[in-house]
């Protein structure tokens, strides 16, 4: 007699267990994000409220009223011109002072380089403005009158102590006023030069008088009165040590140099000289 084959039971998932554990999931989720939006608007609230009752405190307080507005400055620009061009009136509230934007309305005035401002409780705002020093005078066309240029190459007018600064030429544009900036390859280097010579003290030995930007690769300066002197895009600091070096020299040998090439990376500069002149032949 064969025996009968048992067959195996089948075993069926119940599927309600995995379902609830997914809701269960889904609510917990929903509750989470539910109580950080509720914190989120709590402390935007608190926030708000806290701006609120410091504006009530401060901007409103007729105790910060402004009464001294104390400017000062280290150049032409007089207190009173800036007062004006601030537009800040004696009386406003201290704290009702935007700062980002008086400064920005300052600094739009050609003569100023920068602006520091603080309050001093209860009633007083400090202002002080540094002005920019013109470097040279800068011949923008041929048919311009000369305007004078910071170290940074924004335009200024012109003054009477700045026609003795050295004169920038070779530009040709079409139009040019105060507040504008000259952003030139051949100005920067004129402007590098000659703040590399200030910062190295130099002027006893090395005085220019103009520059030449008219070429791309390198600019041409007169310097002492009758010596031209090459200089390249480059390196204004390094090149004016070896300008010093060479002049030095040259006077030490007793010879007047008539041009130095220094675009040349090599140890040897290229110097041309002024003929010697023979003394007189002594009476017999």
């Amino acid at each position: 007699m064969v025996a009968r084959r048992r067959t195996p039971p089948k075993i069926y998932y119940s599927k309600t267990k995995s379902k609830t554990a997914k809701k269960m999931v889904v609510r917990r989720g929903f509750v989470i994000l539910l109580l950080a939006a509720t914190a989120l608007a709590l402390l935007f609230g608190i926030f708000a409220g806290l701006k609120y009752t410091g504006s009530l405190f401060l901007s409103r307080n007729p105790k910060f009223e402004l009464k001294v507005i104390n400017i000062t400055t280290d150049g032409r620009l007089l207190p009173e011109q800036l007062r004006e061009y601030a537009g800040l009136q004696i009386g406003a509230n201290l704290f009702s002072v935007d700062f980002d934007k008086l400064r920005r309305k300052l600094e739009e005035v050609p003569l100023v380089e920068s602006v520091t401002i603080d309050r001093k409780l209860p009633d007083t705002l400090n202002i002080n403005v540094i002005e920019r020093v013109a470097m040279a005078q800068i011949r923008w066309n041929t048919r311009g009158l000369p305007f004078l240029v910071d170290r940074y190459g924004v335009v200024l007018p012109m003054t009477r102590s700045g026609q003795a600064l050295p004169l920038i030429e070779g530009l040709n544009l079409k139009s040019l006023r105060p507040g504008d900036r000259v952003e030139k390859p051949g100005i920067s280097q004129c402007l590098e030069l000659l703040a590399a010579a200030d910062q190295l003290s130099l002027g006893s030995q090395v005085a220019f008088g103009s520059f030449d930007i008219r070429y791309p690769d390198f600019v041409t300066a007169i310097v002492n009165n009758d010596t031209t002197v090459r200089f390249p895009q480059h390196s204004a600091r390094e090149k004016l040590i070896r300008l010093v070096s060479v002049l030095q020299l040259s006077n030490e040998q007793g010879r007047r140099v008539r041009t130095i090439d220094l675009t040349p990376d090599g140890r040897n500069v290229p110097v041309t000289f002024y003929d010697l002149v023979p003394a007189p032949a002594p009476a017999k």
